[in-house]
């Protein structure tokens, strides 16, 4: 996997012009009218900025392009209205839907020239206002000075975030390539979660319109009770008809997932192939970093959070006197972890990792509980702001459903297709109870567009205060950090035969070769680092404040840039060392792992480490920032530590691993 991910980095460096030619058509498409509606001009700007991130492009060279693409786009789209005017709404697609044209007119009406420069941020009308400007007869300087500044706004706003994404996937690369694939899944999680939110919200009309045809068809054709509920659900003069639209068309999809999904665990269908594979893809990314972070993000979905929410909601609505909604809230609540505990019961299926959990987890109650509350507070903040709070509220929920839904796979506290099933089912409750309130609260809400804030301050109250007592959202036994017991060897054991079991490379997501470890050395920490100090090395470089703006620094040594520490099968490297190389620019690193081994010396046993020499290269070919690389070429001919018997140490033995010559080290005497 990673040798394809490098191979594809260095076959974009190598052919820049293909990407900034994507760049410009992207952007540029993007800003033409109809076209644009089509085209993913944000994504690919965000890729653009990764691939920069990554030193594979020139931010500058991505900025012009991306801002003449842009320019060049509501150019053509305002050559179009100014041409043809009045004719336009008779052409394709606007005479089919002239609601497109129309709200790009209310939205210039109500913010005129400004228009220009905030529809470039607003995706439903990001190609029709420029054409709007033109058929109302805008004046051409004074319609480029806002499109310049549109364009000098938008591109940096969706390329400088995928720079910062590129440059932390390549920092977690320098690490490991695990984490590479956590950062990632991490990112996946936000950026699907918004496009899901957005395109939600931005279809949710569209289509509540035209279900609502077909189903007012139907209830016409049946005048039974069922049609007079359906008449009554599709009345258009009755407040809040799209969300009652919308609420039964989760309630009916997601139920069929749910069943879907049922019938797929009872029969052993391919969906359980599909958990086991998932379960052994996250096992093999696993790291003791990734655990930590995971652990903490899981807290958002805790028992202690879920019930500050809860308490949070039932004192909002009972302030606001809506005594049914807290009866409702607190319903949902309990009502569905019954149901699931039950459908637990009957299925009886087994965590993927039995260390975990010894409860059932199909449906997942954990994910089920997760939707309920961050799904009902959803809907009750989303009727009571506007539209682009209510699109930040169903993101965030949505994001933190998935987040806790991939934090409990990835500890193996249930199967993936558990945490569907039980989100499934989930949904089709909070939509239940969603309908449920709107048909007996039909009218809109007061607003209350603080509200937001005051529940974002309650997740992080309690997330905090859930981190200072030590209380982790991982499950039980969830963390792998307790260091295993070493197995104790004699000295002429590790010499003969113990040293050919220890690994020739540094490895990294099953098995890839890395740097060579050339030394196996007998030392407790302490004496270790005062006989490297002797031979002048240093302790490697810590993340701070000082050695992160290194990064960013037009001028600074290699010896200035933090030392990243390294996983050996997902091992961090316990000793990290430093010394400058030859030039400015280069520096040699020293890193160690434990062996799992001691030495028995006859009167106490002493770890035994092995440790990677490599030479590595400032490199500021992705500016902004300031990364070194390793010189893998000179790091293979240069594999050992100069030492000798004056500080110290003693070379036991030079032996041959897989061709790699690996020095044998201890205290001198013994």
């Amino acid at each position: 996997m990673e040798q394809a991910y490098v191979h594809l980095l260095h076959l974009l460096a190598g052919h820049p012009e293909w990407l900034l030619t994507v760049v410009f058509l992207a952007a540029f498409l993007e800003s033409v009218a109809v076209i644009g509606t089509f085209v993913p001009g944000s994504t690919a700007m965000f890729l653009a900025g990764a691939l920069t991130g990554t030193g594979s492009l020139s931010l500058g060279w991505v900025l012009a392009w991306a801002i003449a693409g842009a320019i060049a786009g509501d150019g053509l789209s305002f050559w179009i209205g100014s041409r043809y005017k009045s004719r336009i709404v008779k052409l394709w697609p606007f005479s089919r839907h002239p609601e497109v044209l129309e709200a790009g007119y209310r939205f210039f009406g109500k913010h005129g020239a400004k228009s220009v420069v905030l529809a470039r941020f607003a995706g439903p009308l990001r190609a029709i206002v420029p054409v709007v400007a033109g058929m109302l007869g805008m004046s051409p300087v004074r319609f480029y000075a806002m499109n310049v500044l549109s364009a000098l706004l938008w591109a940096p706003a969706h390329i400088l975030p995928g720079v910062v994404f590129g440059a932390s996937v390549l920092l977690a690369g320098a690490v490991s390539f695990r984490l590479v694939v956590i950062l990632a899944l991490l990112v996946a999680s936000i950026w699907l979660s918004y496009r899901a939110a957005a395109f939600l919200l931005s279809h949710a009309h569209a289509w509540s319109n035209a279900a609502g045809r077909h189903l007012g068809s139907w209830a016409c054709r049946h005048p039974g009770p069922v049609g007079r509920v359906a008449r009554r659900l599709l009345d258009p003069e009755a407040p809040d008809a799209t969300s009652i639209l919308a609420a039964s068309l989760i309630v009916l999809i997601c139920g069929a997932l749910f069943f879907g999904i049922l019938e797929d665990v009872i029969s052993g269908d391919p969906l359980t192939h599909v958990d086991q594979s998932v379960y052994r893809f996250m096992q093999s990314v696993r790291t003791p970093w990734g655990d930590s972070l995971l652990a903490g993000l899981a807290t958002l979905g805790s028992t202690g959070t879920l019930a500050a929410l809860i308490v949070a909601v039932a004192l909002w609505m009972a302030w606001e006197r809506r005594w049914r909604t807290v009866g409702y809230w607190l319903a949902a609540v309990l009502f569905s972890q019954l149901l699931i505990f039950a459908l637990q019961l009957a299925m009886q299926r087994a965590a993927p990792n039995a260390l975990m959990t010894d409860a059932y987890v199909f449906p997942s109650n954990h994910v089920a509980a997760t939707v309920i509350v961050y799904g009902f507070l959803a809907f009750l903040l989303a009727r009571r702001v506007g539209m682009l709070e209510g699109l930040l509220v169903v993101t965030a929920s949505t994001l933190v459903v998935i987040v806790v839904a991939l934090a409990g796979v990835y500890f193996g506290r249930y199967w993936v297709s558990d945490a569907i099933g039980g989100a499934a089912l989930a949904y089709v409750w909070v939509a239940i109870v969603a309908l449920t309130a709107i048909l007996r609260h039909p009218q809109p809400p007061p607003a209350r567009r603080w509200m937001p804030a005051v529940m974002l301050v309650t997740v992080l109250a309690s997330v905090g205060v859930q981190s200072g007592v030590g209380i982790s959202g991982a499950p039980a036994g969830g963390l792998t950090l307790v260091p295993l017991p070493l197995t104790h060897v004699t000295q002429q054991q590790w010499t003969d035969s113990v040293w050919k079991q220890l690994p020739c490379y540094r490895s990294d997501m099953g098995g890839d070769r890395k740097e060579p470890l050339t030394l196996q050395w007998v030392s407790d920490g302490d004496t270790l680092r005062r006989q490297l100090r002797e031979q002048g090395w240093i302790e490697g470089t810590t993340l701070s404040v000082h050695s992160l703006l290194s990064l960013a620094s037009p001028d600074v040594p290699a010896t200035a840039l933090p030392v990243l520490p390294k996983l050996n099968n997902g091992v961090p490297s316990s000793l990290v060392f430093m010394r400058p190389g030859d030039t400015r620019n280069r520096r040699d690193v020293l890193r160690f792992w434990p062996s799992g081994y001691a030495v028995d010396n006859g009167t106490s046993a002493v770890p035994l480490w092995i440790g990677s020499v490599a030479h590595e290269r400032l490199s500021r070919a992705s500016w902004p920032l300031n990364l070194v690389r390793v010189d893998r070429q000179l790091s293979r001919d240069e594999t050992g530590v100069k030492l000798n018997g004056k500080e110290g140490v003693a070379v036991l033995a030079t032996v041959s691993c897989r061709g790699v010559p690996v020095s044998l080290l201890a205290a001198a005497g013994e």
